[in-house]
C-alpha cells in the first residue's frame, strides 16, 4: 500500500479475488489457495475448533467477516503520524464479500449497525459492505472429526458453571481472570484470545498454563488466528478493530457452549480515554473498550442473540485499583507477564514494553502509586530520567495536566472540556440518568489525579539521586519545574521561542530575509536544526467546509510568520494575525512569529496581548 490514504478502498474477499495482489485502492484479501491464487491472510478455523464444518454457517460467516475487517485495517494506511489534517487520517473502505447465509447478512438494519459499530470503533469515515452469495466454502478440504471439541471432554462437564472471559495478555485482562478464580470457586473459565503474532502467543500460552496449574485446571483457553501472511506484510500500527475481532471469537465461543454473554475488563480511565490535543485534531483517541464502542458491538451481536450482552466489571477501576489486584491474591510474579504495550514495533532488546506509549506510562505511574513498581515489567526507555523524544513528553504532560484537574474541577467542568466526549460515554453509561453517569465519571476520574499524582511523587522520592544532576530532558525535571501546569501548546511555543530567541538575532545580523517567503524558509531551518519537524507550506487543512494553508506547522501547532521590514506598518501583520485567528478552529495551537528588526512595534506587550486575549492557546512572539 502506498503511504498516505486513499479516498475509498475497496476490499474483494475470499473468492471474489482475481488476484493476491493490492494497491492503493483494491485489496485482495484470501485465506485459502484458489484457482492457483496463492493465499495472503491466514484465518485459523482448524486451530480453532477440532470441526470448524460443525460450526453454523452464520457463525462461519462472522469469523470471516471480523477476520476480514482486521486484516485489511491492518494493511490500509492511515497516513503519517505527524498529518495534522484530520481528513488524510480517516479512511472509507468498501468489502466485497461472499458468505453462506446469504438472507441474514443482506438485512439493511443489521449491515447499519455493523457499519456504526466499525466507524466509531476505529474513527474511520465509512464502512460499507456488499455481500453476495459463497459458492465455496471458506475451509479448507478436511477430513470430518466426530465431535466439536474432541479434546475437551473433560472440561464439557463444566461448561454449565463456566463464563466466557476475553484474554489479551494484558495486564487488566489477566488480573480479571486472577479475580475470577479466587471468587469463584465452585466455577470454570473459558479464556477466548486473538493470535496474532509468535511473541502474543508466547505471552498468552505461559499466562494460561501458569493460571491451569494455580487453579486446578478451572480454566480453557480457546485462540483464534488471524493475521496478515508475510508476503504482504502489515502498514498500519493501530489495529482499531482487533476489539471487533476479539468480540466476534468470544461470541463464536458463546454460540457453541450456549453462553449469553462474555466479559471484557479494561480499567476505565482506559476504556473512556480522553483525547489530548493532537488526538482531538487526529481522532486519534483510541476506543478499543470504550463504552460506546462496547454498546454497539453489543447491538449488533443482538442480531444473532437478542438476549446477548457484554459485562465490564472494571469500567470503575482505575489502572491502579488493577495492579492492586496482583497483590491481594498474591500474583504479584505474574505482573511481568502481562503485555500492556500499545506499540508494536521499534522495541529494542528482549523487552515488551516501549516505555513511551500511552499504555507503558500509565501503567508506570499505577505500579508505583501502587507499591508494585519493583514487580513491574522492564521497559526499553526509563522516561523518569531521560525523556526519548517530544512525543513521549507531550504524553507525560498530558497524563500531568489531567491528573492535576486543570481543566476538570468539578463534573461539570469535566463535562464542558469534553462535551462531545462525555456525552459518548454518559450515552451507554451503566447509570438510570445522565446526571448520576456524570458525577461517577468524575470520581473516576478524581481517583485517577490522584493515582497519578502519588506514582508522581513515589517515582520521584526513589530515583532523584541528590548526588548527580538531573537532566533537562527528564520526568525528574519535569516534575520540578511544574511545567505540566502550562497548557501543552504554551510548553510548545516556550520551547519554540528559546530556540527562535537566540537563532534569529544570529541568522539575520549580517543579511535580512528577502521577503515573508524567504523568512518562512529560513525560519523553518533554523527549527529543523534544533531537532523539531515542522512542514513547510503544509498540504491544504480542512476544516468541516473550510480549508487553510499554513505557513509552518506540525501535529496540534501552527505557526504564521509576519515580517516587518522596511515601512511596512503593525498594522499590515496586524490585520493578517486577525484573518488568521478566524480561520482556524478552536482546539489547535497558533503560534505567530513576528519579526521586526526596525522596531515598528511601539509596545510589544499591548501588542502580544491583544491577539492574545481572543482565543485559547494563541501566542505572538517578536523578534529583532
Amino acid at each position: 500500500m502506498t503511504s498516505s490514504s486513499p479516498k475509498i478502498v475497496t476490499v474483494y474477499c475470499g473468492e471474489l479475488c482475481k488476484s493476491n495482489k493490492s494497491n492503493s485502492t483494491i485489496l485482495n484479501l484470501l485465506n485459502r489457495p484458489l484457482n492457483g491464487i496463492e493465499a495472503n491472510i491466514t484465518i485459523g478455523y482448524e486451530k480453532f475448533v477440532n470441526d470448524p464444518e460443525s460450526l453454523s454457517p452464520r457463525i462461519l460467516d462472522l469469523l470471516q467477516l471480523a477476520a476480514y475487517v482486521y486484516c485489511a485495517d491492518r494493511l490500509i494506511n492511515r497516513g503519517e503520524r505527524t498529518s495534522v489534517n484530520n481528513e488524510s487520517w480517516a479512511r472509507t473502505i468498501e468489502f466485497h464479500m461472499p458468505v453462506i447465509d446469504i438472507d441474514f447478512w443482506t438485512n439493511t438494519a443489521l449491515k447499519t449497525a455493523l457499519s456504526e459499530c466499525l466507524q466509531f470503533m476505529t474513527g474511520d469515515r465509512k464502512y460499507s459492505f456488499c455481500f453476495t452469495k459463497a459458492n465455496l466454502s471458506p475451509l479448507e478440504p478436511r477430513a470430518k472429526q466426530l465431535s466439536l471439541f474432541t479434546d475437551e471432554i473433560s472440561f464439557v462437564d463444566g461448561i454449565d458453571s463456566a463464563d466466557v472471559m476475553l484474554l489479551s495478555g494484558g495486564l487488566d485482562s489477566l488480573a480479571g481472570a486472577i479475580e475470577y478464580l479466587n471468587e469463584n470457586g465452585e466455577r470454570n473459565l473459558i479464556t477466548v484470545t486473538h493470535r496474532g503474532n509468535n511473541s502474543v502467543k508466547k505471552t498468552q500460552k505461559a499466562i494460561v498454563e501458569h493460571l491451569q496449574s494455580q487453579y486446578d485446571k478451572r480454566i480453557r483457553a480457546y485462540g483464534f488466528e488471524c493475521h496478515n501472511k508475510k508476503i504482504v506484510g502489515s502498514v498500519e500500527e493501530t489495529q482499531r478493530t482487533r476489539m471487533f475481532l476479539f468480540s466476534i471469537i468470544a461470541y463464536a465461543i458463546c454460540e457453541c457452549f450456549g453462553k449469553h454473554q462474555f466479559y471484557v475488563h479494561e480499567n476505565g480511565i482506559t476504556s473512556i480515554n480522553l483525547p489530548s490535543q493532537g488526538d482531538v485534531i487526529n481522532a486519534r483517541s483510541s476506543r478499543t473498550t470504550h463504552p460506546k464502542t462496547l454498546g454497539l458491538v453489543k447491538k449488533f451481536l443482538r442480531f444473532f442473540d437478542s438476549s446477548f450482552d457484554i459485562l465490564t466489571p472494571y469500567c470503575l477501576k482505575t489502572k491502579e485499583d488493577v495492579i492492586a489486584l496482583f497483590d491481594k491474591y498474591n500474583e504479584k510474579g505474574l505482573l511481568t507477564s502481562s503485555v500492556s504495550c500499545s506499540s508494536t514495533r521499534n522495541k529494542p532488546g528482549m523487552t515488551n514494553h516501549c516505555g513511551c506509549c500511552s499504555q507503558c506510562i500509565d501503567r508506570r505511574f499505577a505500579a508505583y502509586a501502587a507499591g508494585l513498581d519493583e514487580y513491574d515489567a522492564s521497559y526499553a526507555n526509563d522516561f523518569i530520567t531521560n525523556i526519548p523524544d517530544n512525543e513521549t513528553k507531550q504524553r507525560l504532560y498530558n497524563t500531568l495536566r489531567l491528573a492535576s484537574a486543570e481543566k476538570a474541577k468539578s463534573a461539570m467542568d469535566l463535562y464542558k472540556n469534553y462535551p462531545d466526549e462525555m456525552n459518548d460515554v454518559v450515552e451507554y453509561w451503566h447509570c438510570d440518568n445522565a446526571e448520576d453517569s456524570l458525577e461517577e465519571i468524575y470520581s473516576l476520574f478524581s481517583r485517577f489525579g490522584d493515582s497519578v499524582l502519588r506514582g508522581a511523587q513515589i517515582m520521584r522520592t526513589k530515583c532523584d539521586d541528590l548526588s548527580i544532576p538531573i537532566l533537562d530532558n527528564s520526568f525528574l525535571s519535569m516534575v520540578s519545574s511544574r511545567d505540566y501546569l502550562k497548557t501543552p501548546t504554551l510548553i510548545r511555543v516556550d520551547e519554540i521561542d528559546r530556540v527562535l530567541r537566540t537563532s534569529i538575532p544570529q541568522a539575520f545580523h549580517k543579511e535580512k530575509p528577502k521577503n515573508e517567503n524567504d523568512f518562512n524558509d529560513k525560519v523553518k531551518a533554523l527549527l529543523d536544526a534544533a531537532g523539531n519537524s515542522f512542514t513547510r507550506e503544509y498540504p491544504v487543512l480542512r476544516f468541516g467546509i473550510s480549508s487553510y494553508r499554513a505557513d509552518i506547522a506540525d501535529e496540534g501547532l501552527i505557526i504564521e510568520s509576519k515580517y516587518l521590514r522596511g515601512k511596512v506598518a503593525p498594522s499590515v501583520a496586524t490585520e493578517g494575525i486577525s484573518a488568521d485567528i478566524t480561520k482556524i478552529p478552536d482546539g489547535i495551537g497558533l503560534l505567530f512569529v513576528v519579526y521586526d528588526p526596525e522596531r515598528n512595534i511601539p509596545n510589544d506587550n499591548d501588542y502580544i496581548n491583544g491577539f492574545q486575549d481572543k482565543r485559547q492557546d494563541c501566542y505572538v512572539r517578536v523578534y529583532r
